[in-house]
């Protein structure tokens, strides 16, 4: 019996000892004690939205309204103007899902390729935070290599913010295709034309009166790609 206990008291130290090895090793095989410390970090909740125009799931305008037509072919959303007297610009927004609402993200990020027929540079552009045809924020394109940011409440732009004027774009513009990107970071607003800022941008941030995203344009056979929305919001 005292021969067992003996056995038995060895067995328990070497269990021991095994269970207490258990932990981070060092190259040389010596057992390291090592206390991690958790970092916390503020979590964030990223949203995407996409359309590679491979369909109308979307709900795009299709068909003839007004001076213009539009459709969805080839993975573009394609405008046509029908009235070559037309004055007006062809006009079309969808609303971004209530969960992605550019107002009360911390950054967004709107993004499109825009193309004219061949070798033309079309008068075009992209529409953010638009409640209707009267309120909305464009950045625009056209065929003098100029650009233009606008803000439209009510249908009318404000004087000294982002008021409109077609201003040179500092930026080779293409008739092949151009990626027009805006962009929030905090408090500011930043407006890109092929990966580079235009020079009157940043602008202030204000809100926007709706939550929907488009397009506009004046040239016929304008067409749109890519359209990309990704924001984060902190969570707290």
């Amino acid at each position: 019996m005292k021969d067992l206990a003996i056995v038995w008291g060895l067995l328990f130290v070497l269990m021991s000892t095994a269970q207490a090895q258990v932990g981070v090793y060092s190259a040389s095989s010596a057992w390291v004690p090592v206390k991690i410390k958790s970092k916390k970090t503020a979590p964030t909740a990223s949203r995407e939205f996409h359309d590679d125009f491979s369909d109308n799931r979307n709900r795009w305008r299709i068909g003839q309204r007004g001076a213009y037509s539009f459709d969805i072919a080839r993975n573009s959303y394609r405008v046509h103007k029908q009235a070559a007297s037309a004055t007006n610009s062809a006009f079309s927004f969808i609303p971004l899902p209530t969960s992605l609402n550019l107002n009360k993200v911390d950054t967004f990020m709107v993004q499109v390729d825009v193309a004219g027929p061949t070798g033309i540079i079309p008068d075009a552009g992209l529409l953010v935070g638009v409640k209707d045809s009267l309120n909305y924020c464009h950045f625009r394109i056209n065929n003098k290599n100029q650009v233009s940011v606008k803000y439209v409440i009510n249908g009318l732009s404000y004087t000294i913010y982002m008021r409109g004027e077609y201003v040179p774009a500092g930026i080779p513009l293409s008739t092949a295709r151009n990626t027009l990107t805006v962009r929030k970071k905090g408090d500011q607003i930043h407006f890109y034309l092929n990966g580079r800022e235009i020079p009157t941008s940043p602008y202030q941030f204000r809100q926007y009166q709706g939550n929907g995203i488009g397009f506009v344009s004046t040239t016929d056979g304008t067409t749109f790609q890519n359209l990309t929305v990704t924001a984060s919001a902190s969570s707290h």
